[in-house]
Parts: C-alpha cells; structure tokens; sequence
C-alpha cells in the first residue's frame, strides 16, 4: 500500500474517531488540539506523506483503538510509534 492510501485510511480513521482533518502550512509536522467542543487534527500539508502518516500514528498512539476495525498496516504503525514511546520512557 502506497504512502497516500495510507493517508487515506489515517484520515478515515480520524473521521471514525470524531476529528476533523486540515492540511495547513507551517513550522510543525502535525499534532491534535481542540476548537471550542471539535477535536481538529492539523498536518502539514509540506512535508512528505511518510512523515504525515507518522503525525497521524503519533495522535492515534494515545486513542484507545483496541475495539475498531483498523487496517494492519495502521495498527503496524500506530503500535510502532506506542513501543517508541514506551521505550522512550523507560530511558528518561
């Protein structure tokens, strides 16, 4: 699967989960904040769709996704970025 179908199925994903998807410029990769009640996921619509998808992993690592239906490749990803963390705080 290609670096934008994955994309594809992020913002799907983010959709499922009740956030709102912006691509913008800027100096930042990506990350989640909140609107007023509405949960907005901004992307840097710049960087290359690997390291979007990476944004989109990064978010998803801290959802609870253990009851939805997710693409492997999805959850690959989500769960290696999880273990990055884990890892990072057992060395801080």
């Amino acid at each position: 699967m290609n670096t934008e179908r994955i994309r594809e199925e992020f913002e799907s994903l983010a959709k499922r989960l009740g956030y709102d998807v912006r691509y913008e410029k800027g100096d930042f990769k990506g990350d989640v904040c909140r609107i007023k009640e509405e949960k907005v996921i901004i992307i840097n619509k710049l960087i290359p769709y690997n390291h979007q998808n990476y944004a989109f992993s990064r978010i998803f690592a801290d959802e609870d996704l253990s009851q939805l239906s997710i693409l492997p490749v999805l959850r690959d990803m989500i769960e290696e970025v999880s273990d990055l963390n884990v890892l990072g705080d057992v060395n801080a």
